[in-house]
C-alpha cells in the first residue's frame, strides 16, 4: 500500500474542507445541536444525573445529518468539477484513494468530536460524571460516526450532484440505523434475532452505558469495512 498517496489526499481533503467558510459552520452547528440535545431539554434537569444520557439518545439522529454533510462533497464535488478524472489516472490503486478519502472525513468528524468535549465541561461543573462511561460514550460516539461515514462516502460515490448526494448518503445511513427496527416485524422468529445482531441502535446504546466489548466494537468496524468495499466497487467500475 502506498502510504505517500494516502497522505497526500488526506491532506488536500482536509486543506480543502477547512479552507471553507462551510467546514466550520458544520462543526458550529454539530456542537450546538448537540449541547441542545445534552442540556437543554427538561430532561436532564428531572434526572438529576450528571451523564450524557439524553445526548445518547438523539446522537443516531444528529450522524443522520452529519455524516451526509461530511461526505457529501467527497466523491461528487470531483465529479461535478471534472477532477474525478485525474484522480483515477493517478498511478494509485482504487482503496488507496477511497481509503485517503475515508480517512479525511473521519479526521473532519474527530475534529467536531473534540469541539463537543466542551459539554464535559458542564458536566463537571453541574456533579462528578463516571470517567469511564464518559470514556466509553466518546468511543461509541467516534465508532457510529467512523461506520456513518463510510456508508455516506457510497452515497456520495454515485452522482456528482451535492444536493443528490447528501439525500443518497442519508438514506443509506438511515437504512442503517432502522436495522433494528426489523425485529419488531415478527417477533419471535429467525428475523427478529438477525434484526437484534445487526441493530445499530442496540450497539450504540450498550456504549452510553459503559460497556465496551470486542463484539460491538467489530460490528461498527466491519460496517465500516463493507461499505469501503462497496466505494471502491463504486469507484472501480468509475475508472473502468
Amino acid at each position: 500500500m502506498q502510504t505517500h498517496v494516502i497522505k497526500a489526499i488526506v491532506k488536500r481533503e482536509l486543506g480543502s474542507y477547512f479552507s471553507s467558510p462551510n467546514g466550520y459552520v458544520f462543526i458550529t452547528i454539530f456542537v450546538f445541536l448537540s449541547a441542545v440535545a445534552a442540556f437543554w431539554l427538561p430532561g436532564f434537569f428531572d434526572r438529576n444525573l450528571a451523564n450524557l444520557d439524553q445526548l445518547n439518545a438523539w446522537f443516531p439522529v444528529l450522524l443522520l445529518f452529519l455524516a451526509p454533510a461530511i461526505t457529501m462533497g467527497a466523491w461528487a464535488e470531483e465529479r461535478r468539477s471534472g477532477t474525478d478524472e485525474l484522480l483515477l489516472t493517478l498511478p494509485a490503486r482504487d482503496f488507496e484513494l477511497v481509503l485517503g478519502k475515508y480517512l479525511a472525513c473521519l479526521g473532519i468528524y474527530a475534529v467536531s468530536l473534540v469541539f463537543s468535549l466542551s459539554h464535559l465541561v458542564v458536566l463537571w461543573y453541574l456533579g462528578r460524571p463516571d470517567v469511564g462511561v464518559v470514556a466509553s460514550t466518546y468511543l461509541g460516539y467516534f465508532l457510529a460516526g467512523a461506520a456513518l461515514i463510510a456508508v455516506g462516502l457510497v452515497g456520495s460515490a454515485v452522482t456528482g450532484n451535492l444536493t443528490l448526494a447528501f439525500i443518497v448518503s442519508a438514506l443509506l445511513c438511515g437504512a442503517v440505523l432502522s436495522l433494528g427496527g426489523l425485529a419488531g416485524l415478527m417477533p419471535g422468529t429467525v428475523l427478529e434475532r438477525v434484526a437484534n445482531a445487526v441493530s445499530f441502535q442496540g450497539r450504540f446504546e450498550e456504549f452510553g452505558r459503559g460497556v465496551v466489548t470486542l463484539e460491538n466494537v467489530g460490528y461498527f468496524v466491519a460496517v465500516a469495512a463493507i461499505a469501503l468495499w462497496v466505494n471502491t466497487f463504486i469507484v472501480n467500475r468509475r475508472h473502468w
